[in-house]
């Protein structure tokens, strides 16, 4: 059996099972939540768990998985391998973390790469999967999750996809597939992803001096200031951190607010106008995709936003920070 390594333990997350587990468990413990019912997608983020693990726990400790969840999804972006208008599909047929394997679903792996000629789902390159940690931060937390809810980890396959640059024609192509399985409830569905990357070694910066000025850009589609080393922050109304803070919660609110039909354009638009670097933005809008093809009048989706939290509060252009999101969608 092919195993997948675990090669960001020891630097991203303890490689110690006990240490490891009594972290996340902490994490799943504190944010005093329940499983919500139907909340079979989130979006959660993927960098260090000291840094983005207690926003990370409140999209797990919101996923309705219990011992009829079967298979879950999981999609992340490519961080380090750049390819166009296919899904990666990890080759591994288990996920080694230090708390337990995780069982990949080959079967269902092998029938989506037999699709479209082989075209639209392709195997994954070893290096290229062992390289990702969008997909790796994903698989100790979800073990942590099943142990917690007392979900068996053999009774549960997961389905490891990663996601680079798509033409909405993919997009759309890729959404009809994964319907067949979001109309099955025993499917979940992780989409991993940071919120807004900010700061000159981004190559990011981009500013709002409030709400209405970002609602004002939207609707007139003019792209927002960014600011540069002759920026004079004392003519700006609120400080680097709470513009970060409207970016990426209006990002949330396209998503929460738009009408599901229209939930993938008008994030494209958010992200043309914005610029805002959401490193997982594609995967969601694979998701979108996806969602769009769900009849509303028999399932009403619903996302929420339980957490939100920065690794920093930058007041300076010598700064920086990276953004986090636990959000999650109920498919009623």
């Amino acid at each position: 059996m092919s195993i997948r390594p675990a090669t960001h333990a020891g630097s991203w997350y303890s490689n110690h099972g006990n240490e490891l587990s009594t972290q996340l468990r902490g994490y799943l413990d504190d944010t005093g939540k329940s499983a919500v019912r139907s909340a079979r997608l989130i979006i959660s983020p993927h960098a260090g768990y000291r840094y983005c693990g207690p926003t990370m726990a409140y999209s797990y400790a919101s996923l309705d998985i219990d011992s009829n969840v079967k298979r879950i999804f999981i999609l992340g972006p490519s961080h380090h391998v750049y390819f166009r208008n296919q899904i990666f599909v990890t080759k591994f047929e288990s996920l080694e973390t230090p708390l337990g394997d995780l069982q990949v679903d080959q079967a269902l792996c092998q029938k989506l790469m037999k699709l479209q000629d082989g075209h639209l789902f392709v195997p994954m390159d070893h290096d290229a999967d062992m390289g990702e940690h969008s997909l790796e931060m994903q698989f100790p937390m979800l073990v942590q999750t099943l142990k917690w809810r007392n979900v068996p980890l053999e009774s549960v396959k997961v389905v490891p996809m990663l996601v680079s640059h798509n033409s909405a024609e993919v997009d759309l192509a890729v959404g009809q597939v994964l319907k067949t399985y979001m109309d099955d409830p025993s499917n979940l569905f992780i989409i991993s992803s940071d919120f807004c990357h900010w700061g000159r070694r981004f190559a990011y910066t981009g500013y709002v001096g409030s709400e209405d000025e970002l609602k004002d850009a939207l609707q007139q589609e003019t792209e927002i200031e960014m600011l540069t080393a002759r920026s004079k922050l004392s003519h700006h109304q609120i400080d680097i951190w709470q513009s970060i803070e409207i970016l990426d919660k209006m990002a949330m609110k396209v998503l929460s607010d738009t009408a599901n039909e229209a939930r993938y354009n008008a994030w494209k638009q958010y992200l043309d106008i914005t610029g805002n670097t959401i490193c997982g933005a594609r995967p969601i809008a694979v998701i979108l995709s996806t969602l769009s093809q769900i009849d509303e009048a028999s399932h009403k989706i619903d996302f929420q936003w339980p957490n939100y939290s920065q690794s920093s509060h930058v007041n300076s252009l010598d700064h920086s920070s990276v953004s986090y999101a636990a959000g999650y969608a109920t498919l009623g």
